[in-house]
């Protein structure tokens, strides 16, 4: 099947404001069991909720049907073979295949038996020339060679990531014959020729099938030191555009690797074109609601893909880890707990979601096997790396996510409960003999943090949005930490405004709520104000569920306006605990 027509025929915000001044005023602690959700009874789930989306991607990956990543089906888009669809990717699925699992056995020291033996196969697979896949036509390419070039320059990444994993003299080679092919056809893919060539309007085989190759570049330069890849990935960053209709995840792909490459060189041109960029998706009207992206820039804005929201998502973190702007690690925040949540299947897979104009349709949602569901599995060891770090002799906590970091002075580990009770546990697990400082960040959306150490309550400094707790740590040390969160609303295009509770987005969705959809939706006008009866609301135990942020109120339907009812809002995030459903995240409000 010709991808390209595939993914463009199939469907048709700021930041949040300023901090509210923290306050350290002694909150109750109560235990999770006693605590009452505001719009539903509560229910139990584990307190690992990343580590749990992470586990059942993975375990789809790994043990997943329809279809399984078996040898045959992964080796089909290297040899090619047709017996599934997108093989002239060649490298695209066995490439993201690799890199998945290789950084999360590094990350999480996990060990996959088969994939040494499935790299040894698809290196023995190269051709001559470097690439992988069909014949690459120099003299006048076509759409199945830029996605030739696609799915090598996935793959080059992939066993890239293997090689940082599992150092390999072979799959450097390999690594190295791909980046040779790469520099000698860089002057017939850095014409202007070819750029014009390959528009928008070719998408998935568009030129972004080129300019993504500055993430195995970079990387590539990284590993052997050779400045000629460095040379391309600067020759490539300069002719990255976001063209009108363009492929978003090729776009934030080719960023990625120029940040990459700034990470290596600290050459600060590469840092301003990625903070410039950024600048311009924020301000444009291609940032959704949920802090993610569309699969395709305006005016392709359809519908969205889980790969895009993985790449915006570590995009953000890149450029927090480079400026410390905070700007940045909000908007990380944001895509980790609305979009790419949302976008995450009950089966694990990620893939594609239809928007409307208000939110997100039910029907044309599709589990995107080939690419997304993988890209996703890849996002969640940069997420749970991003939970702490370390800096300035200071252990620093800045998401609320569990996660864990060991360091020579301190080693903690961070359990989330946020969802049932709006608490994050740390346990030190080892300390040197000398005083540490542990800062935990306040998020914008915690009007107060209330600290908790070692069972007593007491009032701690902040510093530039950081909670600073400083003593001689020992192991067994426990601190609970209370994020303080209400229901408050943000503005919206058309005059709508958007609901949020604390870090979640709340929407209406139809499976909790089908009276609220029927012929006039868009219209019915919600009131800002909490129904005082939405304690009396239950629903079932699901995975995922965000008993806190679920809230009860009233709303006048625009079909019969005399006859005033409730709607439920919940967190987009519980999307994956269910079946795909259409959502409301944008209404008319009655004040």
């Amino acid at each position: 099947m010709n991808r390209r027509k595939f993914l463009t025929t199939a469907a048709s915000l700021p930041l949040l404001a300023g901090a509210a001044p923290l306050s350290i005023a002694p909150l109750a602690f109560a235990s999770p069991d006693s605590v009452a959700s505001p719009g539903r009874k509560r229910t139990t789930a584990p307190n690992r909720p990343v580590s749990e989306r992470y586990e059942i991607t993975l375990q789809r990956v790994l043990s997943g049907t329809s279809p399984a990543y078996t040898r045959e089906f992964l080796l089909a888009d290297v040899r090619p073979t047709s017996e599934r669809r997108f093989t002239e990717y060649s490298g695209d699925l066995s490439g993201r295949y690799i890199g998945a699992l290789a950084t999360a056995a590094r990350v999480y020291h996990a060990s996959f038996p088969g994939l040494d033996s499935l790299v040894e196969s698809i290196v023995a697979l190269q051709k001559p020339d470097g690439y992988f896949g069909s014949e690459f036509h120099s003299r006048k390419p076509t759409d199945q060679d830029l996605a030739l070039l696609w799915g090598n320059g996935r793959l080059l990444v992939g066993l890239l990531e293997y090689y940082r994993y599992k150092p390999s003299e072979s799959v450097l080679a390999a690594c190295t014959r791909l980046g040779d092919f790469l520099v000698r056809i860089s002057p017939l893919m850095l014409s202007e020729e070819i750029r014009k060539e390959f528009g928008a309007a070719h998408f998935a085989s568009s030129y972004i099938c080129w300019t993504q190759q500055t993430e195995g570049l970079a990387n590539l330069y990284q590993a052997t030191g050779d400045t000629r890849y460095k040379v391309l990935v600067e020759a490539i960053a300069a002719v990255i555009e976001r063209r009108p209709g363009d492929h978003v995840h090729g776009y934030l792909t080719s960023l990625r690797g120029v940040m990459d490459l700034y990470q290596m060189t600290s050459e600060a041109p590469l840092l301003r074109q990625c903070e410039a960029a950024w600048q311009d998706v924020v301000q444009s009207p291609d940032l959704l609601i949920t802090g993610g992206v569309p699969e395709g820039w305006s005016p392709n804005k359809h519908r969205t893909e889980g790969c895009a929201e993985a790449d915006w998502l570590r995009l953000n973190l890149s450029l927090w880890r480079a400026t410390n702007d905070p700007k940045y690690l909000a908007m990380a925040e944001r895509a980790a707990f609305n979009e790419l949540a949302f976008n995450q299947f009950d089966t694990g897979d990620f893939g594609h979601r239809v928007l409307s104009d208000t939110g997100f349709r039910g029907d044309g949602a599709v589990r995107a096997w080939w690419c997304c569901t993988l890209h996703g599995l890849r996002y969640f060891p940069d997420l749970q790396s991003s939970a702490f770090h370390r800096a300035d002799g200071a252990l620093w906590y800045d998401l609320p996510i569990d996660g864990s970091i060991e360091t020579g002075s301190l080693t903690a580990t961070a359990t989330s409960s946020l969802a049932h009770d709006g608490l994050i546990r740390i346990a030190i697990t080892s300390a040197a003999e000398t005083p540490t400082s542990l800062r935990i960040r306040k998020p914008e959306w915690a009007s107060a943090l209330a600290i908790q150490l070692n069972h007593e309550v007491g009032a701690y400094p902040v510093d530039q949005g950081y909670v600073h707790l400083r003593r001689r740590w020992k192991s067994g040390d426990a601190i609970t930490v209370k994020y303080t969160m209400a229901l408050r609303t943000e503005s919206a295009p058309r005059q709508r405004v958007a609901f949020f509770y604390g870090p979640w987005l709340l929407g209406a969705s139809a499976s909790d709520n089908p009276r609220y959809f029927n012929d006039l939706t868009a219209q019915n006008k919600v009131s800002s104000e909490a129904n005082t009866a939405s304690s009396s609301v239950s629903y079932p135990a699901q995975r995922f569920s965000v008993p806190i942020a679920a809230t009860t109120l009233p709303y006048t339907p625009a079909e019969f306006p005399d006859q005033q009812e409730s709607v439920t809002l919940c967190a987009a995030a519980e999307q994956t605990g269910q079946l795909s459903t259409s959502w409301e995240f944008t209404f008319l409000t009655t004040t």
